[in-house]
């Protein structure tokens, strides 16, 4: 009856832990200006091996990276350019705060959201705040 086991819950990180982590950019990532003052953002996609078998295997996929694009708007152009490695999830928040003059829960819930997309697409990830 291992079919319908259920999958385990994966633990969820405190709130003030979470704001407390540092987002860093992937090297893989790269940033193209755009005309209007925004950025494109290209990035590798990650293909699942059974995926890409498959492709392979109908001729659909030759082996190279397959590079996904982008584009962000001007609140996620302005957060984009504030991860540098070093500025925690709630220093980006109060700098979004100070910008768009939005209470400061909206700004990290805005702020969470946008991390959380580009973070699950491979584009950042997470560090501990040292």
């Amino acid at each position: 009856m291992g079919l319908f086991r259920r999958k385990p819950v994966q633990p969820v990180i405190p709130r003030s832990e979470a704001l407390n982590m540092v987002p860093v950019r992937n090297e893989a990532v790269q940033e193209e200006p755009l005309p209007d003052g925004l950025v494109r953002l290209s990035y590798p996609l990650a293909v699942k091996p059974w995926f890409g078998k498959l492709a392979e295997t109908v001729g659909m996929w030759d082996k190279r990276p397959m590079i996904k694009q982008i584009e962000l708007d001007e609140m996620g152009t302005f957060v984009w350019a504030l991860i540098d490695g070093e500025h925690s999830v709630r220093q980006l928040a109060q700098a979004f705060t100070a910008k768009y003059e939005v209470p400061p829960r909206e700004a990290e819930l805005s702020v969470t959201a946008f991390i959380k997309t580009i973070g699950q697409r491979g584009i950042i990830g997470l560090k501990e705040n040292e």
